[in-house]
């Protein structure tokens, strides 16, 4: 019995290590109504607007201001995947939103992560891929620009 037991503990053990260390972001899809689908209902309504460039997730909403209208491409020419993670302990990085946008023709994209419950924003990213290998570059962003992000987060209701 104490051998079964042993046993058991080593696979508990090595399985949440290995989930730990295997941890992908869940993709989601926006669609045609802009509906973002693939979070969790505490999460809802989740939405996308790409011509106003507005995200709500639950009762905030953000209203991309002009400093970020770049990373979009222009006129809207840019793949725009989304995924999450909200399945992590949170004191380690809050549960958050993942932009990866690609813009047409380029050999880059760029990456604008956000805190999934209250919408800041956490990073942005240029990412350059060298064969398979992604090279992060943090893009700075000026104050004006930041304060005007935070300045854009709206609580509804």
């Amino acid at each position: 019995m104490k051998t079964l037991l042993i046993f058991v503990s080593i696979i508990l053990l090595t399985n949440s290590n290995f989930e730990k260390i295997n941890h992908k972001d869940k993709p989601l899809k926006i669609d045609d109504k802009g509906n973002i689908i693939g979070l969790p209902e505490e999460f809802s309504p989740a939405t996308f607007d790409i011509n106003t460039k507005t995200l709500v997730i639950k009762d905030k909403r953000i209203s991309f201001p002009e400093c970020f209208l770049f990373l979009f491409g222009k006129k809207n020419k840019a793949d725009i995947r989304l995924s999450a993670s909200w399945y992590h302990d949170k004191e380690i990085m809050p549960y958050y939103l993942n932009f990866d946008i690609t813009p047409h023709n380029k050999k880059y994209e760029y990456s604008i992560l956000i805190d999934l419950e209250t919408l800041e924003l956490m990073n942005t990213y240029k990412v350059r891929y060298k064969g398979h290998l992604p090279h992060n570059k943090k893009i700075k962003l000026d104050n004006k620009c930041v304060n005007s992000y935070k300045k854009s987060i709206v609580t509804l209701n």
